[in-house]
């Protein structure tokens, strides 16, 4: 059980490394976040349909009543996405890993008042006011991007939701006995009916596909459909073997290799001297993880 829970937290660090990257150059070339996280969504489900066709994996058939169980955690995981490729789309990586790296407080508060999980003890509560220092600081260190209303209008939205979302995936997917692709298929099969309301809700048009047939753009939306699907199985599957809060700082821990892969890929990343306060947010991140 153990080898199965490390086999699952390294697939989803591996993959979440990777992923907020694949996003941003993915809307670097395609400007279309709703259009992107649908075909996301679309890709993992397909992919599962048609592999479980071919016998290559098994995943639960639709059944209404887990479909109603299952709707509120896919309600809250679109939203929490689609605010995630808004920030993405207007702000560096950095920004965004430091956003999420302060998951943990309000997920650990959460987590204590609605799923009646213990306080943490002393060291945690050191730790989770390291990432605070270390959020503050790069806030203070990025000014030019922190200041923007429309960075933090979708920052602040993207860290209550993905807050929610923990809390209200876990108590959710807990109660609903499932196969491990199974989870993956609902998820993204279930979100994809979540897409034309938060279009019309947006504003965005819907099906935008324009500049799919450029090769770059194209292989691009390709990568992040494909790093989707591997993220859409380790992060749910994950997320049952973890407590919310410790899934959160896994999150947030992996993002190291995030800062470096994008410092070494592109300029896309924010000022040199907010960098250490990123490095001092996911050192309170991984301390956490170590003292609980």
């Amino acid at each position: 059980m153990v080898g199965y829970a490390c086999f699952l937290a390294t697939g989803y660090s591996l993959n979440s490394a990777t992923m907020a990257i694949a996003n941003k150059w993915a809307l670097t070339k395609f400007p279309h976040s709703g259009t992107l996280t649908c075909l996301q969504f679309g890709f993992s489900a397909g992919m599962v349909l048609l592999l479980k066709l071919c016998r290559v994996l098994d995943a639960d058939a639709l059944q209404l009543t887990k479909v109603k169980q299952f709707a509120p955690a896919v309600v809250m995981f679109y939203i929490s996405i689609a605010c995630n490729m808004r920030l993405l789309a207007r702000a560096t990586v950095d920004t965004f890993i430091v956003i999420r790296s302060v998951a943990p407080i309000l997920t650990q508060v959460g987590e204590v008042f609605l799923l009646g999980a213990d306080w943490p003890n002393r060291d945690a509560w050191l730790a989770l006011l390291i990432i605070s220092m270390g959020a503050v600081g790069f806030a203070h260190n990025n000014l030019s991007q922190m200041s923007d209303p429309t960075v933090l209008f979708w920052a602040s939205t993207y860290l209550l939701c993905i807050t929610a979302d923990m809390l209200i995936v876990k108590r959710v997917i807990t109660s609903i006995k499932l196969k491990p692709w199974g989870y993956v298929y609902y998820n993204n099969l279930l979100a994809l009916c979540v897409y034309p309301f938060w279009s019309v809700l947006t504003g965005e048009e819907i099906g935008r596909t324009d500049g799919l047939d450029d090769t770059s753009v194209l292989v691009s939306v390709a990568t992040s459909c494909v790093l989707g699907l591997g993220i859409s199985f380790f992060g749910l599957n994950t997320r049952l073997a973890l407590s919310a809060t410790a899934f959160t700082v896994l999150g947030a821990a992996c993002k190291f290799l995030s800062i470096f892969l994008n410092m070494a890929v592109w300029h896309h990343h924010a000022p040199h001297p907010a960098l250490p306060w990123l490095l001092l947010a996911l050192s309170g991140s991984l301390f956490y993880q170590r003292v609980t």
